[in-house]
C-alpha cells in the first residue's frame, strides 16, 4: 500500500496576514509506531515569503544534534530530511524527561510543516503554528471512535507530547486516562529545561482510552504536538490503517464559532469539540446539543457538506476527516477575525487532491488561482447554511492534468481573507489533512525599515494586509494618514517619537501597535590645528581651510571645517670619519643620512650626515702544526681574523690559516686464541700505542684484543622431570661459537620433555667441547599448598599451583575476605608474594579459584590458602 504525502508551501508577496507565518517554531516529534517503517521518512518542510531566510534547525537540549543551516531564496520551500537523527527527536518511550524538543529559527518569516511517512502507508503532516502554538494553558483533542491497531509490534497509541521554551519551566498535567507512570485524573508536574520534552502516551489502544479532555498548564510558554498512531477504519467501511495528528493551540487562542467542512470518508465525519469553561453550550447548525464542562468532549457527526458550530464560550474543534476509510485531523481555526491573504502549495503526488475554502459573503468573486480568475469563480461557492448568509465554501478538485506534480498553485483573494484547508490521498493509500489559515485573531503589526534614520532621510511605516481593512496613522509634528504604508519623505527630528498603527477589520474591531522612531540630526564643527610640515592631518599635507562631511558618532553626517597650518622643519648639515668597525650616530657604513631630530615642543629638525668609514689594514699569515701543540694561542686546524690594535690609527686586520696535522690513529679489533700473541700482548684489553712518524707527528695505534679459550661447556651429569614437564638444557654461552645438539638442532639452548641421553658440541675458531645429561623421568604429584609465609627469609615465600604439565588455558585468581581480586595470572610458574599493589596483605585465609585444560577437557579447582608472616 503506497501512499504519497502533501508538500505545502505557504508563499507571501509583501505584508499578508496569512497561515502561521513566524520566525521561531517549537515542536516535539511524536514517536510513531516502527512497524514496517510506519514511522520514516520524516522531513521539514520549509516556506519563505518575500525574502530570503536563513533557517537553522537545532535541539538546543542536545548538542550532539548536527544543527541544519538551509537558506531558502525568497518565495520557494526546501524540505530538510530528519529521518537519520529519528531517534533523537522522537519524543517516545512516555515518562521520561528527553533533549529532543526541535527549535526553527529564522531571520525572516517562514511557514513550516513536519511530514511523516512521505510516499508511505502511514503518513499525516503536522502544521507548526509559530508563537500560536506557544502558550501555559491546554486541554487535549481527541478523537474517540477509533482504536489504534492492536496488532503491530509496538502497538500503536494516542499521545500528546510537550516541548518547553525556556529554562525551568514547571508543567502541571492531569491526564484524563491512565498514561505510562500515572494514573487518570490524578495530577502531577515536572520541570523541563529549554528543549526538553516529555511524552504522555496512553496505556490502551482502545478508542474509549484515549487522552482528551488532558489538562495541561504551565508557568512558562510551552507547546504541544498531539497524535493518534494507525487508527483503524472499520467504522468508516474499511480495513485502514493511517496516522492522525496535528500541533494543538493553547486555551488563550480558541475561538467560539467554527465550520467543518465535510470530507470524502465513506461515513460522515467526526468533530469533536473540547470545552475550556464550566457551562458551555454547543450548538450545531442553529440546534443546542449540549452543555460541556471544562474538559469535557462531544462528539459531533457532519453528516451534510458543512456544520456550523457556535458556541457560548470559546473551546476546542478536532475535526476527523478523510478519504474512504482513511483518516487525518486537525485543530480548526476559528472563524471570527481570522484568515489569510493568499496561501500556496506544491502539488507532489498523483493521488486525489481537494482545497476547501471558507470565505465571507460577497467575497466569492475574489480569489485567483496563479493569478488566473477562471478556475475558483464565485459560482463554485455555497452559503454556509444556519450563518445567514454571512459564509461561503467551496470544495476545489485540482486534476492532475491541470496540476501536475511539482506545480505551484498559489490562492489569493483580493476582496477578503479566507480559510485553506487541503485533504489529498486515496481510499485505500491513505489520507493527510491540514488546515493552513493563521489561527489567531486579527493584529496590528506596524513595522519599519528606518526605526533609526539621519535627518533628511525618509521614514517608511509598514504593516500587515488584512483585506478589508481600514488604516489609521498618528504621530509626531501633526503627522496622520490613512494609507496601510507610508513613506514621510525629508524627515527632521520633529518627526521623532511613537508612530500610532490603528486597524479597523469591519465586524472584528480596531486593533492598535506602536512603532518608535528616532531622528537624528547632522552636527557641526570647527577645528584650528598646526602641524609641521611632512605630517598630515584626515590627509591634508599643506596649510588652508577644509570642510568635510564625516560620519558622526549617532551614525548622521558631521561637518567638520578644518583651518590648517603647516609649520616648516630647521635643516644642518655634519660631515664625519671613523675607522672601520665603529659607528657614528649609529650608522657604520660610508654614506649621506638624513634624519629627524625629535625637537620637544616645536617642529623636528633634518640633519644631512656625510660620512666617511676609514678602511682597516689586512694581512695574513699561513702556519702548520701537530695535533696537541698551538699557534698564537690555536690548537685546531681553522681561519681566524684577529683585530691587531695600532694606537693613534685604526686598527688592522690578521688572518691566520692554521693547518694541525693529525696523528694517524688505527684502530685494530682481533681475536686470538689462549696461548697465542698480538704485537706482544696475550691477555683479553684495549692497548694504546704511540708510534714515531716520518712527518714529526707520532701515530697511534688502538688495538682491542680478545683471547678465546676452548669451548667447555657444562650439563648436569643426570636430571630428573615430571611426566608432562618441559625443562631447558643450557650448556652455557659462548662468543662466535657454533653449537650442535644430539638431536641435531643448532639452538644454544634445548627443549626436553622425555627421557634419554643428550649431548652437545660446542665449535668456535679455538677448538671444541662436548657435554651430555641423562634426564630422567618421574612422577610428581599435582599439589597446591594450604598455607605459605611471605617473611623475606627465603623459605615458602610464594603461593602457586604445583606440578602441573600438560595443560593449556591456565587462569588463577585469588580473592580477599570481602571478594575483591588481589591477584591473577595466567602463567603456571608465577605466583602470589603476598603483596597487593607493591604492599603486604594482610594475615588471615584467601580463597584461590583454578581453571585449566587437560587432555581436552576443562578443570576448574578451588579451595583456601593461609598467609602467615
Amino acid at each position: 500500500m503506497r501512499k504519497t504525502i502533501l508538500l505545502l508551501i505557504i508563499l507571501i508577496n509583501g505584508h499578508y496576514s496569512n497561515a502561521q507565518k513566524d520566525t521561531t517554531f517549537w515542536f516535539a516529534a511524536p514517536d510513531i509506531s516502527s512497524a514496517f517503517n510506519y514511522d520514516k521518512p520524516v522531513h521539514l518542510r520549509l516556506s519563505s515569503y518575500n525574502q530570503n531566510a536563513v533557517v537553522s534547525i537545532s535541539m538546543p537540549a542536545n548538542p550532539a544534534f548536527p544543527i541544519q543551516n538551509v537558506t531558502i531564496p525568497a518565495f520557494t520551500t526546501q524540505s530538510v530530511d530528519l529521518t537519520n537523527w529519528l531517534n533523537l527527536i522522537e519524543c517516545g518511550p512516555g515518562n521520561v524527561i528527553q533533549n529532543k524538543g526541535i527549535k526553527i529559527s529564522s531571520n525572516n518569516n517562514i511557514a513550516v510543516y513536519y511530514e511523516v511517512d512521505a510516499n508511505g502507508a502511514n503518513p499525516e503532516l503536522f502544521a507548526l503554528k509559530g508563537r500560536n502554538a506557544l502558550g501555559n494553558q491546554f486541554y487535549i483533542s481527541s478523537q474517540y471512535i477509533l482504536n489504534n491497531t492492536p496488532t503491530h509490534t509496538p502497538i500503536p497509541l494516542s499521545s500528546f507530547n510537550i516541548v518547553a521554551s525556556e529554562n525551568n519551566t514547571t508543567i502541571n498535567i492531569r491526564p484524563s486516562a491512565n498514561i505510562t507512570g500515572h494514573l487518570a485524573n490524578i495530577s502531577f508536574a515536572i520541570t523541563l529545561n529549554r528543549g526538553q520534552t516529555y511524552a504522555a502516551i496512553a496505556t490502551s489502544p482502545a478508542a474509549a482510552n484515549h487522552l482528551h479532555g488532558s489538562f495541561v498548564n504551565s508557568d512558562k510558554p510551552i507547546a504541544i504536538t498531539i497524535a493518534d498512531d494507525l487508527l483503524q477504519g472499520i467504522a468508516f467501511g474499511g480495513i485502514c490503517e493511517d496516522l492522525a495528528g496535528d500541533q494543538t493551540v493553547p486555551i488563550n487562542i480558541l475561538g467560539d464559532e467554527y465550520i467543518a467542512i465535510r470530507s470524502n470518508l465513506n461515513q460522515p465525519d467526526k468533530l469533536y469539540i473540547t470545552g475550556a469553561q464550566n457551562g458551555t453550550t454547543v450548538k450545531q447548525d442553529g440546534a443546542l446539543i449540549t452543555t460541556l464542562n471544562a474538559g469535557q468532549s462531544t462528539e459531533l457527526t457532519v453528516a451534510n457538506n458543512t456544520s456550523f458550530i457556535q458556541l457560548s464560550a470559546p473551546a476546542y474543534a478536532y475535526h476527523l476527516a478523510g478519504i474512504g476509510c482513511e483518516v487525518g485531523s486537525a485543530i480548526l481555526p476559528k472563524i471570527t477575525c481570522t484568515g489569510s491573504s493568499s496561501v500556496s502549495v506544491t502539488r507532489s503526488t498523483s493521488e486525489a487532491f481537494y482545497v476547501t475554502l471558507l470565505v465571507k459573503a460577497g467575497s466569492q468573486n475574489g480569489f485567483r488561482i496563479n493569478n488566473s480568475t477562471t478556475v475558483i469563480t464565485g459560482s463554485l461557492f455555497a452559503p454556509v447554511p444556519f450563518t445567514s448568509g454571512v459564509w461561503y465554501w467551496a470544495k476545489i478538485f485540482l486534476s492532475l492534468s491541470n496540476y501536475p506534480n511539482g506545480s505551484v498553485i498559489k490562492i489569493d483573494n483580493v476582496l477578503n481573507v479566507f480559510q485553506l484547508g487541503v485533504m489529498q490521498g486515496g481510499s485505500a493509500s491513505g489520507a493527510s489533512y491540514g488546515y493552513f489559515s493563521d489561527y489567531n485573531t486579527f493584529q496590528a503589526n506596524a513595522t519599519t525599515l528606518t526605526p533609526s534614520l539621519c535627518t533628511g532621510s525618509s521614514i517608511i511605516l509598514s504593516s500587515d494586509t488584512i483585506s478589508s481593512a481600514i488604516y489609521s496613522w498618528t504621530g509626531p509634528n501633526n503627522f496622520t494618514s490613512n494609507l496601510q504604508n507610508v513613506v514621510i519623505n525629508n524627515a527632521s527630528q520633529n518627526n521623532s517619537g511613537n508612530y500610532i498603527l490603528n486597524v479597523t477589520v469591519p465586524n472584528c474591531g480596531t486593533y492598535i501597535d506602536t512603532i518608535n522612531i528616532t531622528v537624528k540630526a547632522k552636527t557641526f564643527s570647527n577645528l584650528n590645528l598646526t602641524i609641521c610640515q611632512g605630517q598630515s592631518y584626515a590627509g591634508y599635507t599643506s596649510s588652508g581651510l577644509y570642510v568635510d562631511t564625516l560620519i558622526g558618532t549617532n551614525g548622521c553626517d558631521s561637518i567638520r571645517t578644518l583651518n590648517l597650518n603647516v609649520m616648516p622643519r630647521p635643516i644642518y648639515t655634519v660631515n664625519a670619519s671613523i675607522c672601520f668597525g665603529e659607528s657614528y650616530l649609529g650608522y657604520t657604513s660610508s654614506g649621506t643620512y638624513l634624519d629627524t631630530i625629535i625637537v620637544p615642543g616645536g617642529c623636528d629638525s633634518i640633519r644631512t650626515l656625510n660620512l666617511i668609514v676609514m678602511p682597516m689594514p689586512i694581512f695574513t699569515v699561513n702556519a702548520t702544526i701537530c695535533l696537541g701543540e698551538s699557534y698564537l694561542g690555536y690548537t685546531s686546524t681553522g681561519t681566524y681574523l684577529d683585530t691587531i690594535i695600532v694606537p693613534g690609527g685604526c686598527d688592522s686586520i690578521r688572518t691566520l690559516q692554521l693547518l694541525v696535522t693529525p696523528a694517524y690513529i688505527q684502530n685494530i679489533n682481533k681475536s686470538i686464541c689462549k696461548g697465542e700473541n698480538y704485537f706482544g700482548y696475550t691477555l683479553p684489553g684495549i692497548y694504546r700505542d704511540t708510534i714515531p712518524s716520518l712527518t714529526n707527528c707520532d701515530s697511534i695505534r688502538i688495538i682491542n684484543l680478545k683471547v678465546s679459550d676452548n669451548p667447555k661447556p657444562s650439563l648436569e651429569p643426570e636430571r630428573e622431570i615430571c611426566a608432562g614437564q618441559t625443562i631447558i638444557l643450557n650448556p652455557g654461552i659462548f662468543q662466535n661459537s657454533t653449537y650442535i645438539w644430539s638431536s641435531g638442532s643448532v639452538n644454544q639452548t634445548f627443549a626436553v620433555s622425555v627421557p634419554g641421553i643428550y649431548s652437545i658440541t660446542v665449535i668456535n675458531a679455538c677448538g671444541s667441547g662436548t657435554a651430555s645429561t641423562n634426564v630422567k623421568i618421574k612422577q610428581c604429584a599435582f599439589a597446591v599448598p594450604n598455607t605459605f609465609t611471605p617473611n623475606g627469609d627465603g623459605k615458602n615465600e610464594t603461593f602457586k599451583i604445583l606440578n602441573l604439565y600438560g595443560h593449556t588455558d591456565f587462569n588463577l585468581d585469588i580473592f580477599n575476605r570481602w571478594g575483591e581480586l588481589v591477584f591473577q595470572t595466567k602463567d603456571v610458574t608465577k605466583g602470589w608474594d603476598g603483596k597487593i599493589k607493591g604492599i603486604n596483605a594482610d594475615w588471615g585465609s584467601y580463597v584461590w579459584h583454578c581453571t585449566f585444560k587437560k587432555a581436552g577437557s576443562q578443570n576448574r579447582l578451588k579451595g583456601n590458602i593461609l598467609l602467615i608472616r
